[in-house]
C-alpha cells in the first residue's frame, strides 16, 4: 500500500509523461529573457563567514520520544556560512542563508568514539510593506564510527506576518530519529 504522497507524486509524474509524449524531440527557441525591472535587484550584497566551533565550546544531544539519545557530543571544524541579500526595485527585501561543515566532526564526551557529523542550515526571508514570509531547514546527523548508531534531527517551517505585524502563519516541525 503506498502513502498519500506517493500516490501523488506517481500521478503527477504519469500526467506529466503522457503531456510530454505529445511534445516535439526538440527544443524550441526561445528569445533571451531580461528581468523585468520591478523584480531585478537594485542592490546586492553577499556576507561570507568561517566560523571555527573549536573557537567556542560547542556540544550537542540528540534526544529521541522513545528515550533514545546520542551521549553528549563535542563538535569540531569549521561551518561555512553565506547570506546574500537583496533589495528589488519595489523595495522589498530578500534574503538566503545557507551553511556548508568543513571537515566537522564530533566526539563522544564520555566514550571518545568518534562521529560522522553532517550539518546544514538553510533559509529564504522576504520583506515588504504589505508583510514577511520565511522559511527554513536545519539539519544535524551524528554517525558513530565504531558503534553505528545515527542520531538525526531536522527542524523546519515557515511563517509569514501581515502589514500589521501579526503572526498569520507560523509552521514548523521537529524530526527526530534514533537507531541505537
Amino acid at each position: 500500500m503506498t502513502s498519500a504522497p506517493r500516490r501523488a507524486a506517481l500521478l503527477a509524474a504519469s500526467i506529466l509523461l503522457a503531456a510530454c509524449g505529445e511534445t516535439p524531440l526538440q527544443p524550441t527557441p526561445r528569445s533571451p529573457r531580461t528581468p523585468s525591472a520591478a523584480v531585478a535587484p537594485t542592490e546586492r550584497t553577499v556576507e561570507e563567514r568561517l566560523y571555527d566551533l573549536g573557537d567556542i565550546p560547542t556540544l550537542t544531544r540528540i534526544e529521541c520520544a522513545d528515550g533514545s539519545a546520542s551521549e553528549l557530543v563535542r563538535l569540531e571544524g569549521m561551518i561555512f556560512e553565506r547570506t546574500t541579500y537583496l533589495k528589488d526595485a519595489t523595495g522589498a527585501y530578500h534574503v538566503t542563508r545557507h551553511t556548508m561543515p568543513i571537515g566537522v566532526r564530533g566526539v563522544g564526551e564520555q566514550s571518545g568514539e568518534e562521529y560522522r557529523v553532517r550539518e546544514a542550515d538553510q533559509g529564504t526571508y522576504n520583506q515588504t510593506a504589505m508583510g514577511a514570509t520565511g522559511s527554513f531547514r536545519q539539519t544535524l546527523v551524528l554517525v558513530g564510527r565504531d558503534s553505528g548508531s545515527s542520531f538525526r534531527m531536522v527542524f523546519f517551517g515557515s511563517y509569514a506576518v501581515n502589514a500589521n505585524g501579526e503572526l498569520v502563519v507560523d509552521r514548523s516541525e521537529l524530526r527526530l530519529e534514533c537507531r541505537e
